[in-house]
């Protein structure tokens, strides 16, 4: 036993999964030895889960409503537990639910509907077979249903599997997959029926490329939790549709309905049933949508993502946050440019106390975050800020500035401009930029004694700089008539000559955001520079450049 032990420790994907396996077989002795015991705990259930959430209620300190929000849910069919991936929507799986109840609706609503041409030409096989329609016909039946239940049985799975499939897959190959394991579902369905009987066989349904999409999930997604609503009122849930909500790990839910269609293919090879189910279909289906997945290796994906889901469910915990670290770091080896995982790993590092750790991850991760997540960038940099208490590289925190100025955060905007002053033997020209930028934007606020004060120092300073010019211009002092020095190169004939937010701009008068030099490249001012706001076309302020 504590060789086993040993094993499942070193080998954790292969513990998590035996635990799914352990939990289908209990699953199993309990219905068929225990079915009694089940009736009584469903019976017992409202009084169960009342004593239950006015304990835990009582001992955590937290609110029965905050407790029913967690544990209940009014939706009364399974469904996949909250996936982080929502920002992709998937609409392939959206347009075929879509596809699948118009062709059923129309075609009953059709005056000219004809199940015989159907039956004879669209199901697979069909029963009056020719060159065409049996090609046709092998990805025609993944679009018909015999009826209501049937089709929204198989719409509710295809919901369930299909979005959180292929918002990591993609669509294109969703689609393929897809229509691939329905074929092969289709095949296993006729050729079992054959052998079976000796007779043709005839399926229609989006069946077998459901569960071939589901043997996708077993791989992809076998860390997701499902939602099993368990009705609590008894029968007056029929009225008020309260449910608990179950949850039961995905590869088991797959795992019992994989048995239940291997013991259904057993009863009608046996003769016990008379079921017209095809559970070769789903079987076929299943089983090559495992095959596919991992010939494409898709489950290499699934491990980093079920180490970081732990990583940010521990970043977010009071306590217990181990196994998230270790987790997170497991993540980092295999992927070191994972910047979620990276993030994590810091806030874990820094949740009680300032770490050298957890300082140089946020160090590392916020300015990469700053080009594809800025929002994220700047909530990250607001933890490190109340924990460090230090700048970051003086270039990162001016682009900090630029994108809380953005945000109508002038306060936080202007402390990462005083931070860039404040650090030593920075870049004289981004020194000059970080006070001009800070004295304007303190104008702004209207703290007018601190502005002049940062003016002041750039007068002391760089008395002949070209931005200083801005600064005896505010504090009515007369410019130098000697020569002013230029520390930056002339800027070139480029229609936009300051690239970035990190010039010496001036601010937008209607929103402060920083503005932008261009050139007007038509019309009756061509060829003269303007300043425009950097939120056009959302703000048209527009302000010649003098001179």
């Amino acid at each position: 036993m504590q060789a086993l032990q040993d094993y499942f420790q070193r080998h954790e994907e292969q513990g998590f999964i035996a635990k799914a396996f352990l939990t289908i077989f209990l699953i199993i002795i309990v219905k068929t030895y225990l079915s009694g015991l089940l009736l009584l705990l469903f019976i017992m259930s409202p009084f169960t889960f009342y004593f239950y959430i006015r304990f835990k209620a009582a001992s955590e300190g937290v609110s029965t409503y905050a407790l029913l929000k967690e544990h209940i849910t009014f939706i009364p069919v399974m469904y996949a537990e909250g996936d982080r991936k929502k920002e992709v929507i998937p609409w392939v799986t959206y347009g075929t639910i879509l596809l699948n109840i118009l062709i059923f609706y129309l075609y009953e609503a059709a005056p000219w509907g004809d199940t015989k041409f159907i039956g004879d030409n669209l199901v697979f096989l069909p029963r009056d077979p020719n060159l065409w329609n049996v090609v046709v016909s092998a990805f025609s039946s993944m679009f018909l249903h015999a009826g209501g239940g049937h089709l929204w049985g198989n719409m509710m799975f295809l919901w369930v599997m299909g979005t959180s499939v292929e918002r990591r897959i993609g669509p294109e190959r969703f689609a393929l997959l897809y229509l691939i394991t329905g074929l092969f579902g289709g095949v296993a369905f006729v050729l079992s029926w054959f052998l079976a009987t000796g007779e043709a066989g005839h399926a229609l349904g989006a069946s077998g490329a459901i569960a071939g999409i589901m043997g996708i999930f077993a791989v992809r997604c076998y860390f997701k939790s499902m939602i099993f609503p368990l009705p609590i009122l008894g029968i007056f849930s029929l009225i008020l549709p309260i449910s608990l909500k179950v949850r039961l790990n995905s590869l088991v839910i797959i795992g019992l309905f994989f048995l239940a269609d291997l013991s259904g293919v057993i009863d009608q090879l046996t003769g016990q049933s008379t079921s017209m189910v095809g559970h070769w279909c789903h079987l076929g289906g299943m089983l090559s949508g495992i095959f596919l997945a991992g010939f494409l290796k898709l489950g290499e994906g699934a491990i980093e993502e079920r180490h970081l889901e732990i990583g940010v469910k521990a970043a977010g915990a009071k306590v217990g946050y181990g196994e998230g670290e270790q987790s997170l770091r497991l993540v980092l080896e295999r992927n070191p440019d994972n910047l979620e995982a990276m993030l994590m790993l810091a806030r874990i590092k820094s949740k009680y106390a300032a770490s050298d750790e957890g300082r140089e991850l946020y160090c590392r991760v916020i300015p990469r975050l700053l080009g594809g997540s800025p929002l994220e960038a700047t909530q990250a940099y607001l933890e490190y800020r109340r924990r460090y208490q230090q700048p970051l590289e003086p270039g990162t925190m001016m682009a900090l500035a630029a994108i809380f100025l953005r945000q109508k955060d002038q306060d936080t905007a202007s402390r990462c401009l005083e931070a860039v002053v404040a650090i030593p033997d920075v870049a004289p020209v981004m020194r000059q930029k970080a006070m001009i930028q800070c004295a304007s934007l303190l104008d702004k606020m209207g703290l007018t004694e601190a502005a002049e004060g940062y003016y002041e120092r750039m007068i002391e300073e760089f008395p002949r700089a070209e931005m200083t010019q801005r600064a005896y211009l505010r504090l009515g002092l007369e410019i130098p008539a000697t020569p002013v020095v230029q520390l930056e190169p002339a800027t070139d004939n480029r229609s936009r000559t300051a690239p970035d937010d990190l010039d010496s701009s001036p601010f937008c008068p209607a929103c402060s955001s920083v503005m932008q030099k261009r050139r007007a490249n038509n019309g009756a001012q061509a060829g003269r520079f303007f300043w425009v706001c950097a939120d056009f076309p959302q703000c048209r302020s527009v302000v010649p450049v003098e001179g």
